[in-house]
């Protein structure tokens, strides 16, 4: 059905998913200008970000939206994927340049720049860049059907049913989500009563073998995390500002177990640079693993918080008590 949305005075869930979609879709186009046009590697990351919000937008409202069959949440996952090949690679060297070099000697750095010249020059660009990715059909289909149903919304079923009324069933399932993901549990102990101990005091081996052997684990957590931050500062103005806690959580999850994640991306690229990297590299496996250590020791605060204080008991309580906004609303920006 079509439906006249009132962006200046938004009410139903018809209103907030079109504001949302044209938000986030804005910042798509915006970004995927400026990545034609530079050479900023933070465009590559906002153009993402964008992505990652269009699909948190589009799986809130998904059942009062009626989208055209190009615009579903695997085909913007796909390109994001592809995209995030390339920023992959523009973390490694920026965590490199800004992280490692300043801290090893000149002759590991030198070495390390050998070795990797030598890797570029036998294999090149192993993955399509943005800029051909951004020029594709699978992109540009996408992008057009987007715009035209931005002239045209359609929606269905509960469109038109005032969003307070329906905010926490749309809220806590990703919450559950979040709350399920089995690496809360990594790096600690349960006993026979079900409680759960975060084991302190562990070496930089005995971190690196967990992250080895969990780190998918912390990586789905670290998903899990950008999900339920996204979904919630959806809704950010029908809450109180305590609200804001439970998104700051759920930020420091993400940026620690990104951090993490980026370490193992830069160790896969360093295992496939050159055989035997950690003899030729000693200083930088060193730095890696200390990294490592300080993210970990990071991430058990907060898992210290999530399972001693029960820290979205709360949240689930506010969540089921909405009130209507005094503000119009997201601008579309």
């Amino acid at each position: 059905m079509s439906y006249d949305v009132s962006i200046e005075n938004p009410r139903t869930m018809a209103d907030y998913a079109y504001i949302g979609i044209a938000k986030h879709a804005k910042k798509i186009f915006k970004y995927e200008t400026r990545i034609l046009e530079e050479n900023d590697p933070e465009n590559l990351h906002q153009i993402r970000v964008g992505m990652r919000r269009l699909r948190s937008v589009l799986a809130s409202f998904s059942s009062v939206l009626k989208l055209p069959g190009i615009i579903t949440d695997k085909r913007i996952g796909r390109i994001a994927r592809i995209l995030g090949r390339e920023r992959d690679a523009d973390i490694i060297e920026i965590n490199l340049e800004t992280k490692y070099k300043p801290k090893l000697s000149q002759e590991e750095w030198a070495k390390f720049e050998e070795i990797n010249e030598k890797h570029l020059e036998k294999n090149g660009k192993q993955f399509p860049s943005s800029r051909e990715i951004l020029k594709g059909d699978d992109y540009q289909e996408f992008k057009e059907a987007l715009q035209d149903w931005l002239k045209n919304p359609q929606f269905r079923g509960l469109a038109r049913v005032k969003i307070e009324k329906l905010l926490p069933s749309i809220l806590l399932p990703q919450i559950g989500n979040f709350c399920l993901e089995s690496a809360w549990i990594v790096g600690a102990t349960i006993d026979e009563n079900g409680e759960v101990t975060v084991v302190d005091n562990l070496t930089e081996e005995e971190i690196e073998t967990i992250i080895d052997k969990k780190g998918e684990d912390l990586h789905n957590l670290r998903k899990e995390a950008k999900k339920v931050r996204y979904q919630l500062e959806l809704f950010q103005d029908f809450y109180p500002p305590e609200y804001q806690d439970y998104i700051n959580f759920a930020k420091e999850i993400q940026t620690v177990l990104g951090n993490v994640q980026d370490n193992i991306c830069l160790l896969n690229y360093l295992n496939n640079l050159t055989e035997k990297w950690q003899r030729k590299l000693p200083g930088l496996q060193q730095l890696i693993r200390e990294s490592q250590k300080e993210e970990w020791q990071k991430w058990q605060q907060l898992q210290r918080r999530f399972f001693e204080t029960n820290c979205l008991f709360n949240l689930r309580q506010i969540i089921n008590q909405p009130s209507h906004p005094q503000t119009n609303g997201d601008e579309i920006e």
